[in-house]
C-alpha cells in the first residue's frame, strides 16, 4: 500500500510530536507500506493574521491560534495538493486533523489523533482564555476535517468518546489504537525478570519524566518521595526533561538530569540507564491526552503511577501496569500505594512482568501498526466519494 504521510512539522525528526510523528510512518513501513512524506508545511499567514495575533495576545492577553484559521488551512491544502502528484498514493495518513482539513481529494484520509479540540479547551494551559474567533474556527474546521475523513483513529477511548460526542461520528468510523513506545527496545521476558531481580531492594527509585514541571505534577512527585523517606523507605526521585525554577531548593533525594536527547546514541544509553534502574514512573499529571512515556517505561517492565485524566486509563490499567489515581488524590496516597507494593517485593515483581506484558501485547508500534494497517485496508477497499470529497462507506 502506498501511503502519503502528512504532517505540518518535519516528521523525519525524532523530536516531532514527542517522537510520535517520527514513529508512525516507521510503524507503517514495518507493515510493508511505501511511505511518501509530505511535511514541513509553511504556515505563511497573511499579514492580517499577524496583526490579529498581536492584537489578541499582546493587547487582550488571549491565546489566539491561527493554525485553525481557514486562511492557513487553505494554504496547507495547496501545499499538499502540489506534492501529491509526485507520489503514488492510495491513502493519506496524518497524526493531526489540521493539515488536511480543506484538502479537496478523491483519496481516503485517515487521521490518528490523541484528542479533539473541544476536549482540550480549558484542559491545557495554552488552550485556556481563547478568543471567540479561535473557538469558532476550532470547532468548525475540526468538524469539516473529521467529516471528510474516511476513518478517525484515536489513541484513547477518551479521545474517541470526544470525537463521537461532539461531532456525532458513527461507531464504524472511529477506532481506538494506542500509540507505541517512541524508543527501540529488544528485551525478552527473561531479561526483564533478571532486571527486576537485580534491582535494589533497600531503596525505592522513582522517575519523573516530562518537560512541563507544573502540568505533569512535578511538585506532587517530590512530595511523594519526601513522605516515603519520612516513612523510612529510602527513596530517590530522578527527574528527566524538566527544569523547574530554583532547583537548589529541592532536597538531595531529588536529582535533576535535565533534557536528554533521543537523537544521539549517548542520550539513548543514558535514558536507558535511568529507566532500567527505576522501580516506578511517577507522573501525577494534571492534564494529558496519551503520554507515550507509559509505554516506554512498560517496555522495561516499569509500572507507571499517574492520574485518571484525559486518555491515561486506556494506557494504564490499575494494578496491572501501574495505577491511575483520581485527580484529587494526595501525595500521601501515592506514597501509601508505593510502600505497600514495594514492601511485598513478589507483588512488585509480578506487576513489573505484567507491565512488560502490556507493552508487548498492545503498547508497541508493531501491534499498533498492524491494527492501523487493517483500518487502511478497509478504507481503501470500501470507498466512494461525493463532490465534497466526503467519505461514504459502501459496505452496507
Amino acid at each position: 500500500m502506498n501511503v502519503a504521510y502528512v504532517t505540518a512539522q518535519d516528521s523525519t525528526n525524532i523530536r516531532s510530536f514527542s517522537g510520535t510523528g517520527y514513529y508512525v510512518p516507521k510503524a507503517l513501513k514495518m507493515q510493508g507500506c511505501e511511505v511518501s512524506y509530505i511535511g514541513n508545511l509553511k504556515t505563511r499567514p497573511y499579514w492580517q493574521e499577524k496583526i490579529k495575533e498581536k492584537y489578541y495576545r499582546r493587547l487582550l492577553h488571549k491565546n489566539y491560534w491561527f493554525n485553525r484559521n481557514p486562511v492557513v488551512l487553505k494554504n496547507y491544502a495547496r501545499q499538499i495538493q502540489k506534492a501529491l502528484p509526485s507520489t503514488k498514493t492510495d491513502v493519506l495518513v496524518s497524526i493531526s486533523s489540521i493539515p488536511t482539513t480543506l484538502l479537496e481529494t478523491s483519496l481516503p484520509i485517515v487521521v490518528w489523533v490523541d484528542a479533539v479540540f473541544p476536549d482540550i479547551i480549558d484542559f491545557y494551559p495554552e488552550f485556556t482564555n481563547m478568543p471567540q474567533v479561535t473557538l469558532r474556527n476550532g470547532f468548525k474546521m475540526e468538524k469539516i476535517s473529521l467529516d471528510r475523513c474516511a476513518h478517525v483513529v484515536c489513541s484513547s477511548h477518551w479521545a474517541a468518546r470526544g470525537a463521537q460526542r461532539y461531532y456525532r461520528l458513527p461507531d464504524e468510523k472511529v477506532s481506538v489504537i494506542p500509540y507505541g513506545a517512541n524508543m527501540e527496545t529488544s528485551l525478552s521476558p527473561e531479561i526483564i525478570e533478571q532486571m527486576v531481580n537485580s534491582k535494589a531492594t533497600e531503596k525505592c527509585i522513582l522517575v519523573f519524566a516530562g518537560v512541563n514541571w507544573e502540568r505533569k505534577g512535578g511538585e506532587m512527585a517530590v512530595e511523594t518521595a519526601r513522605i516515603l523517606n519520612e516513612r523510612r523507605l529510602p527513596t530517590e526521585l530522578h527527574v528527566l526533561g524538566s527544569h523547574p525554577k530554583n532547583k537548589k531548593q529541592y532536597p538531595p533525594f531529588v536529582r535533576f538530569h535535565g533534557f536528554i536527547s533521543k537523537e544521539t546514541a549517548e542520550g539513548k544509553d543514558r535514558i536507558r540507564q535511568i529507566i532500567s534502574a527505576a522501580h516506578f514512573l511517577i507522573l501525577p499529571t494534571r492534564a494529558d491526552c496519551s503520554p507515550i512515556v507509559y509505554s516506554e517505561f512498560n517496555a522495561w517492565g516499569i509500572p507507571c503511577l499517574t492520574t485518571d485524566v484525559g486518555g491515561t486509563t486506556t494506557l494504564v490499567k490499575n494494578n496491572i501496569n501501574g495505577y491511575a489515581f483520581p485527580l484529587d488524590s494526595r501525595a500521601d496516597e501515592y506514597a501509601t500505594y508505593i510502600k505497600d507494593i514495594f514492601s511485598d517485593y513478589n507483588t512488585y515483581k509480578k506487576m513489573c512482568l505484567t507491565s512488560y506484558g502490556e507493552y508487548t501485547g498492545r503498547l508497541n508500534w508493531k501491534t499498533s501498526g498492524a491494527k492501523m494497517m487493517a483500518v487502511l485496508r478497509r478504507v481503501t477497499h470500501n470507498k466512494t466519494y461525493d463532490k465534497q470529497s466526503r467519505y461514504i462507506d459502501t459496505r452496507a
